[in-house]
């Protein structure tokens, strides 16, 4: 009887480890497929989209530039000295041939002196030296005729060449002093034109823009014309120069439109068109640029002698073409990846495409489509593509759930 029950005991406790086993296998399993079987995600990401407009796109160059008179005159002297008087200030609207400021006429007024007493020693020297062409012209007549009464025995031919040199020497003393006193009047008038430099004049209508000295200051011209002031000719004529960059002169040509604001007037755009795109290049901080000068009637005369300008030029207009964001052609989706025994994986980002194309959304995929960039303005551009149309939305980026 004691044997029986241990075989039924035996039986009964097999029998339960063959359940926990078998139970402790099956969690194994299940526990094994939710860790090592990899299950998809749903789509963690919201696409945020624009519908596709139609519309007009300008093509600009955006620029900077300086607004200058048309015309500026830098008035200078060509004498040395110190300023005595100045007649005119900043602003000043002066006449052509004003007297602007004066010299010190001191020293040229006695350089004019002493080169006029020059002059009239050079005229006396003259007579002197006539005279003394008369005595030789007078002692030639005499040997003449003492020759032929004497048929030719007098005068000595040492008196007749001693007499001889002297006449031609008086001769060429005469004019040695015709020259002096040619010298000697040109003199004069060179002091002559430095005295009336003394004064310097406006040469132009206009208005005073720099005014560079003052009473007793030293005007030296030794090298160089020193500038004393700067006239603008006309201010109702103005020029913008722009400085257009090496990538974009190409684009810009003489005739095309152009719109300007300046600070002073920030809510205000100035209309003009480029008159002229100069060949010469500057180059400012290693950029090459090109100037682009627009002409501007200034009648009402706010815009000011170098004021900073930001200039927007119509290169092109693109008629009735769909116009997308610039972020829709650079958007790049994000896929969700599949989860592991790891974890998940880090998001990654599909392989860059160069070629032109945007994305939209079909079967809550995104889907690319290719398209052709017709030119680009700011954060919108051109584009043309047979699949899209009018109103399909695009997507310009996404966003990760929370």
């Amino acid at each position: 009887m004691q044997e029986m029950e241990k075989v039924t005991k035996y039986k009964k406790s097999g029998l339960v480890w063959k359940i926990f086993i078998a139970v402790f296998l099956l969690i194994l399993g299940f526990i094994g497929y939710k860790i090592f079987v990899p299950k998809e995600t749903k789509n963690e990401f919201t696409y945020v989209r624009e519908p596709l407009k139609k519309a007009d796109l300008t093509i600009t160059v955006s620029a900077t530039g300086n607004i200058q008179p048309i015309e500026q005159v830098n008035v200078g002297s060509e004498v040395s000295g110190t300023i005595e008087k100045v007649f005119v200030d900043y602003n000043d609207v002066v006449k052509k041939g004003e007297l602007l400021a004066q010299i010190d006429r001191t020293k040229y007024e006695s350089n004019l002196k002493k080169a006029q007493a020059s002059l009239a020693s050079a005229n006396a020297n003259l007579q002197n030296m006539q005279a003394a062409l008369y005595k030789a012209e007078s002692i030639i007549s005499r040997d003449k005729m003492l020759r032929e009464s004497t048929n030719g025995a007098l005068p000595s031919k040492n008196d007749w060449d001693n007499d001889w040199s002297s006449y031609l020497s008086a001769k060429a003393q005469i004019e040695s002093a015709k020259a002096q006193i040619n010298q000697s009047k040109q003199d004069c008038i060179s002091i002559e034109y430095d005295l009336q430099k003394t004064n310097v004049y406006s040469p132009v209508n206009g208005t005073i823009l720099v005014k560079s000295i003052d009473p007793g200051q030293t005007v030296a011209a030794s090298f160089q014309t020193p500038v004393l002031f700067t006239i603008a000719k006309d201010l109702t004529k103005m020029q913008l120069q722009a400085s257009i960059d090496e990538a974009d002169i190409a684009k810009v040509k003489e005739g095309q439109s152009a719109s300007f604001s300046v600070d002073a007037y920030p809510h205000m755009k100035f209309q003009t068109s480029i008159s002229q795109v100069r060949v010469n290049s500057a180059i400012v901080d290693g950029v090459v640029t090109y100037l682009a000068i627009m002409d501007y009637n200034n009648a009402n005369l706010l815009l000011k002698p170098g004021m900073s300008a930001d200039i927007d030029i119509t290169t092109e207009t693109i008629k009735n073409t769909l116009i997308v964001s610039k972020a829709a052609l650079l958007f790049i989706p994000v896929k969700s990846q599949v989860k592991s025994f790891f974890g998940s994986t880090k998001d990654e980002k599909i392989t860059i495409d160069p070629k032109p194309h945007v994305w939209i959304l079909k079967n809550n995929q995104p889907k690319k489509v290719y398209v052709k960039v017709l030119g680009s303005s700011g954060a919108m551009s051109a584009i043309s593509s047979d699949e899209l149309k009018e109103n399909d939305p695009i997507i310009i980026t996404q966003e990760k759930h929370q």
